[in-house]
Formats: structure tokens, C-alpha cells, sequence
């Protein structure tokens, strides 16, 4: 079990935990954590709160780390007391510290991240304890992402674990992982700001993690563009995860981030151009992580 979360002056703390009220888990159905951070996400919290909720599988505890919300996410957070296991509301330093403040609180013996916004298919933890039940040599599960413009669905990105050493080929809301191998390997890195779950993941495989990837769609996502304001401080700290991971391999050379950069530059110019045609062709033919229309 990992350890709990340090007690804090100044912290404000609710939920099903602190009145005794503890989710129990069985050998053939484990506790499943999910943890879900967030920062004044008033607007999309409860979807992903619904989403987590009404899972068919059980047992599950629900953690959810707020990074002092200056809006009503915190208020929502108490609408949510008795259904939600944890949540704790406190400045952090930022995503990597907030992931593991969820990921210490956790009890479960497998760990899912979902951020504010993105949300769950409703039998997405079922297929994953499914999938660990009968793989007992696997560490991370993980699956497709359905992406969303609205009300419309976009397209889907499926995960490619073995191409991890390229680029990040595995979309992180879809991810499980035993919490076993916190304790073994650590937790997210502070160092980074943007890639932290592409260096966690690339981490874990390079110590022999095995990874197993579904097909199934397992976790959702709204396509709002904001992901790629901070493309290239993303790359070059993939970059640099690659250099401390990878030693003198080929994809952590200076050449390789330079193919990466103008591979996504190409795609920034046909998306300002509008030539939907050839995106649809980059997307699933010249990306690493094919990304279908549905």
C-alpha cells in the first residue's frame, strides 16, 4: 500500500475516507484507485466525476487532488462528498506533484489517471482488471482514445506501446498500472513539466515493464487545440527524456528531435492551410500513434 498523503496546515480535505468509510478490494476483484487533478475545472469537473462514478465495475475509490481552484470546483468537490473516497484542495507545484499527491493517497492495487475534462468509458476499469486478472506478468494496461469536437466524435488515437522509445505512442488517459510499481521504479519526475507521463512510461518500460495495449475505446477527450500551445517545450522534453533513458540509441540523437520537430511542424502548416485530405493522411499514415476518423 502506498503511503498516505503528509498531513498539511492550510488544506482543505473531504470526502467518504475521512469519516471511516474505506473501499475494500478482493482477490478477484482488486481495489481499483482512480485519481483525477484538477485546477478551477468548474466547468468540466463533473462530467469526469460522472464518468468515474458510474463505472460497472467494483470496487473502486475515487481520488481527487485540486490544486487550490479560485473558481467553483471546490464547491462541486463537496456537492460530491459522499461519493467521492478522497479529495483534498491545497496549492501544488504542478501536474507531477499533483499526480503524486493522488497516486500516494491510493490504496488500490492498480492506479488510473483521469484529468479534469476527459472522461471514462463506462466499462473502461472492467476491461482493464479484466486484462490484469489474466496477465499477472503485465504492469500497464492501456487503450484508445476517443477524441471529441463538441458533441461530434473526431477521431480515435490507439496506443502502441513497443514504439515508445520513438515518440509518446501511448495515450496516458487510458492508462492502468499496478500500484507495485510506484514503489519499484518512483513516481512522475518534478523535473518535467510537460512529458512527465512520456518519462514515467518510458522509464517503466526500459526497467521491463511489460505493457499490453486494447483496442477498446477506454477514456475520452475534447480536441479543443489547447494541447498544442506548448508543442515544442513538450518535444524537447521528450527529447530530453529520451538522453537520460536511452544512452547512445538513435532516437535520442539531436537529428532524431530534429525530424520530430519538422514532422510536426508539416502538420501545423496543413491544418492552417485547411487541407483536411492530406491531415487525414498524416494522421494515418505518417504519425507513429495512427489517429482514425469515427
Amino acid at each position: 500500500m502506498i503511503s498516505s498523503l503528509p498531513k498539511q496546515e492550510n488544506k482543505l480535505v473531504g470526502g467518504r475516507r475521512l469519516r471511516g468509510m474505506e473501499k475494500q478490494g478482493a482477490a478477484e476483484t482488486p481495489l481499483v484507485s482512480i485519481v483525477t487533478i484538477v485546477r478551477n475545472g468548474e466547468e468540466y469537473i463533473g462530467k469526469t466525476i460522472e464518468s468515474v462514478l458510474q463505472q460497472s465495475y467494483d470496487p473502486i475509490e475515487y481520488i481527487i487532488i485540486d490544486g487550490r481552484s479560485e473558481d467553483n470546483t471546490v464547491s462541486i468537490l463537496r456537492e460530491y462528498d459522499e461519493k467521492i473516497d478522497l479529495w483534498q484542495s491545497e496549492p501544488d507545484e504542478g501536474i507531477s506533484d499533483a499526480f503524486n499527491k493522488g497516486i500516494r493517497a491510493a490504496r488500490g492495487n492498480i492506479i488510473g489517471l483521469i484529468n479534469c475534462g476527459d472522461w471514462y468509458a463506462v466499462d473502461a476499469v472492467q476491461r482493464v482488471v479484466d486484462v490484469f486478472s489474466v496477465n499477472r506478468e503485465v504492469g500497464v494496461v492501456c487503450g484508445a482514445l476517443q477524441f471529441w469536437k463538441g458533441e461530434g466524435r473526431e477521431y480515435c488515437c490507439y496506443s502502441v506501446p513497443r514504439l515508445l522509445e520513438r515518440e509518446m505512442t501511448i495515450t496516458h488517459p487510458t492508462c492502468f498500472i499496478r500500484s507495485a510499481l510506484y514503489h519499484r521504479f518512483g513516481l512522475y519526475s518534478t523535473d518535467y513539466r510537460l512529458a512527465m507521463d512520456y518519462e514515467l512510461l518510458l522509464r517503466f518500460k526500459r526497467q521491463g515493464v511489460q505493457f499490453l495495449s486494447l483496442e477498446a475505446v477506454l477514456a475520452n477527450m475534447q480536441h479543443d487545440g489547447t494541447s498544442e500551445v506548448n508543442w515544442k517545450n513538450a518535444l524537447l522534453e521528450t527529447h530530453r527524456a529520451r538522453v537520460a533513458l536511452l544512452g547512445n540509441s538513435f532516437f535520442a540523437g539531436h537529428g532524431y528531435y530534429l525530424f520530430l520537430t519538422a514532422k510536426r511542424q508539416l502538420r501545423i502548416v496543413l491544418e492552417k492551410l485547411g487541407w483536411n485530405g492530406l491531415i487525414r493522411v498524416y494522421r494515418s499514415r505518417l504519425a507513429l500513434v495512427k489517429k482514425y476518423k469515427t
